[in-house]
């Protein structure tokens, strides 16, 4: 037998050791995980960046439990549908866009943007059976989202501004987590948390009372003040779904919009993106340089504020336990999440 000190830093503290403690900290009281009983929630997942698809390419990604495959047709549709090929499972993400149609790299089944084969690589007779599954999608805010259900049940937040009145930073940063997206989106109700984790001092203690629930998330009204810097915030945040942050508003007075919407590649991990916009420039210098300089500057600390709850979440074994008086809201929303409509009707298809 053999081994080296790499494998046993592997094991004990590294990749390994990660991989082994997602399932150990998804055993939280009171909480219901992604995958759960094999269901997943009802929500748009956002599956990649718009630029990572090209016009006649496909991009495979773990998704939920299983595997799809993202594709862009020649004039530009994307579209999402289960990896596996009905015939012989081989995955479609290595095959070809031919057209409108996404063309298997085995034996050159052809399918259309429902699903449906179209035709096989030796022309046998096509049945109804003959098809992969296809999630609604939706391409907005630089990302190819896919709805897990059969219809959506909600659009996506609007940030503030009808899109065509917006500027978004190019670059969409990414960050992954150890946590089910859930996990994440309970910090925005978690008074506690904004205060001690992001040092901001909030101008009413509980905003609680303040909340307006609708059956797919909430939105409140949030000022204060960062405790380091001493910038005053104003914003309109809230979530929708489970997984989807929205923020709208200004800090010291420069306003800008923020989406953190989280997707699931396996259950316990979430991949995150960092969408900012701000007004339009009115095309003077004076105000492109605005522009500019409030991209980068709600880039910057959006992603400086989601730092400091990466090494929390990454170990977190999320738990409803001894709640206090100030964390009604935060009781309240997992009471949501308890209620959520949840289901995978690709299952049978991307597993």
């Amino acid at each position: 037998m053999t081994s080296t000190t790499t494998d046993l830093e592997r094991l004990f503290n590294g990749d390994i050791a990660a991989e082994h403690l997602i399932d150990r900290r998804r055993n939280g009281r009171g909480v219901t995980y992604e995958g759960q009983d094999g269901l997943f929630t009802q929500t748009w997942f956002p599956l990649c960046r718009s630029t990572d698809v090209e016009p006649g390419k496909t991009l495979g990604r773990n998704f939920l439990d299983g595997r799809v495959v993202v594709y862009r047709t020649q004039s530009g549709e994307a579209n999402v549908v289960s990896a596996y090929c009905p015939h012989n499972g081989a995955d479609l993400s290595v095959g070809r866009v031919e057209g409108e149609a996404l063309v298997c790299a085995f034996h050159h089944w052809q399918f259309d943007t429902s699903g449906k084969c179209l035709r096989t690589g030796n022309n046998d007779r096509i049945t109804s059976g003959m098809k992969v599954f296809r999630y609604p999608v939706l391409e907005r805010f630089g990302l190819i989202w896919a709805f897990n259900g059969e219809e959506p049940l909600f659009d996506l937040p609007d940030m503030g501004l009808p899109d065509e009145e917006l500027t978004f930073h190019e670059e969409i940063p990414i960050i992954d987590l150890l946590a089910d997206p859930w996990v994440f989106m309970c910090n925005t109700s978690d008074f506690n948390h904004i205060t001690c984790v992001h040092g901001i001092d909030l101008d009413k203690a509980d905003p609680s009372g303040d909340m307006r629930w609708h059956d797919f998330g909430y939105d409140y009204h949030l000022t204060g003040t960062f405790r380091e810097t001493g910038a005053q915030l104003e914003y309109e945040v809230g979530i929708l779904g489970s997984n989807i942050f929205y923020q709208r508003g200004s800090v010291n007075g420069q306003w800008f919009a923020f989406l953190y919407p989280c997707g699931i590649h396996r259950p316990g991990t979430l991949r995150s993106y960092v969408v900012i916009a701000t007004r339009k420039s009115d095309g003077t210098p004076e105000d492109d340089a605005r522009v500019r300089e409030t991209l980068d500057f709600a880039q910057k600390l959006e992603i400086d504020v989601v730092g400091q709850d990466v090494e929390i979440l990454n170990s977190i074994r999320f738990t409803r336990g001894m709640f206090t008086r100030s964390d009604r809201a935060l009781g309240t929303f997992v009471d949501y999440l308890s209620k959520y409509p949840r289901a995978h009707p690709g299952a049978e298809w991307i597993r």
